[in-house]
């Protein structure tokens, strides 16, 4: 064996000899998905043919120092990582899925306006107000807030607003509202846009309305909304609400001026 072979090879050496292959056949970047498939299994299967030899050629040459095999060892993945990054580059790609977090008003067939991007905001206060029935100021408060935040786009119908509201009210009421038109809604249709409660104001009723009883009292409520639209402005909604109470609970049984 001559001085040159027993030197064995630097690291620079092996980089060159590896690379040969590690190269990319132009049928692996351009050829057909099944043709390129081939390709890289062929590729791979040479990859770790070569890696072997290597090792096995140099152990035959000269025992390695621990340190001068961990070199050898960092070249050969760093190759092998930058190899696979490349071949398996039409097999483990992600897919990206995107959906859109509203209905459109294409599916909606409700117009909406073309500036305004609070449409696409959740209709849904109720997730944020909770359902509190001890008291029938705080049970009225919180279907106001609820029952007057709308947004056409994304709630498809009044029945959907009313669905939400259904907690703080009785049954007859809800089948009352969704079975008739409700100016409000209608209204903010044909504006385009949402409408946002910004504060609910209970007080006691006018005085030509029934007295309180311990099973039924009637409450004014006063609710300031933002709507957002073609159009933009601050609104003011004043109702005249029923309660009643069951199984100390209540809820909202009548309601007039919408």
């Amino acid at each position: 064996m001559s001085s040159e072979d027993k030197k064995g090879r630097t690291p620079a050496e092996f980089r060159e000899l590896l690379k040969e292959h590690y190269e990319v056949p132009e049928e692996a970047k351009t050829g057909k998905r099944r043709q390129r498939r081939r390709t890289r299994r062929e590729l791979k299967a040479k990859r770790r043919l070569a890696t072997r030899e290597v090792l096995a050629e140099e152990r035959r040459r000269e025992p390695m120092t621990p340190a001068g095999a961990a070199l050898i060892i960092v070249i050969i993945l760093g190759i092998g990582v930058a190899a696979t990054h490349w071949f398996g580059g039409d097999e483990a790609r992600p897919t990206k899925a995107t959906a859109s977090p509203t209905p459109t008003a294409a599916d909606n067939d409700v117009p909406s306006p073309a500036a305004s991007p609070s449409t696409s905001s959740s209709p849904s206060p109720s997730a944020s107000v909770s359902v509190e029935l001890q008291t029938p100021d705080k049970a009225v408060e919180g279907w106001a807030r609820v029952y007057l935040t709308r947004n056409p786009p994304v709630d498809r119908s009044h029945e959907e607003v009313v669905r939400r509201a259904e907690p703080w009210m009785t049954d007859s009421l809800a089948i009352n509202l969704v079975a008739n038109e409700d100016k409000l809604w209608n209204e903010l249709v044909s504006n385009g846009g949402i409408a946002t409660v910004k504060s609910v104001d209970v007080t006691k009723a006018d005085k030509k309305l029934p007295v309180d009883t311990p099973l039924r009292v009637w409450r004014k409520v006063s609710v300031i909304t933002d709507v957002e639209g073609y159009k933009r402005f601050t609104d003011k909604v004043v109702l005249q609400v029923e309660l009643t109470q069951s199984h100390a609970e209540w809820r909202v049984s009548r309601v007039l001026g919408v």
